[in-house]
């Protein structure tokens, strides 16, 4: 065994590592078996070391289910996490995979790292950014108030209408699709 090298990861770490791979994919227009796979082991790490800590309201238990439908409801969320990584029982079956799945397994997997006190990177932001660019009715008042602050009518037209392997890249470089324009949103 010697000369073999070896990392230390710990499990929040090994999960926020798949969750920004995950979204990586996704940016990038991924495979959707790798993306929803990725987002479902992070956020099932996640999910137990919030849940250890006496947290909840991430997707299995979350506060928005009630109780006598909770089992029925985390079947269904298990359902493709569970055909994508086993064939004991239905080695020849097919299944539809929504995309939209995979974004709620990325959203609350993210929820669960701020709820544990980590630290977002700038994959996480840009993803954030994206979802609430594009989804502001899911906002509260304060969440439109400070994306309002931060972008223009013309700024939000500009990234809205951006593709998400653009977008991704505008992030990380600090400025707008296109280089149109820079934002103080982006450098946060």
């Amino acid at each position: 065994m010697n000369g073999i090298e070896t990392q230390r990861i710990g499990k929040l770490e090994a999960a926020h590592r798949q969750l920004t791979t995950a979204i990586e994919l996704w940016f990038n227009n991924g495979d959707i078996v790798s993306i929803h796979t990725l987002a479902c082991a992070a956020h099932q790490i996640i999910h137990d070391v919030n849940s250890k800590k006496g947290g909840r309201d991430l997707i299995f238990d979350s506060i928005i289910i009630k109780d006598e439908y909770r089992n029925e409801a985390c079947r269904l969320l298990r359902k493709h996490m569970n055909f994508f990584k086993h064939a004991d029982n239905d080695p020849h079956t097919e299944i539809d995979c929504p995309l939209e799945m995979s974004i709620g397994f990325l959203m609350f997997s993210l929820l669960g790292l701020e709820l544990l006190g980590e630290k977002f990177n700038d994959v996480d932001r840009a993803f954030l950014l994206w979802y609430q660019i594009h989804n502001p009715e899911h906002l509260t008042d304060h969440g439109l108030e400070m994306l309002e602050q931060h972008l223009s009518k013309e700024q939000l037209v500009v990234l809205q209408a951006a593709p998400r392997d653009e977008f991704l890249g505008a992030f990380m470089r600090r400025e707008s699709p296109g280089n149109r324009f820079k934002t103080s949103f982006l450098t946060q």
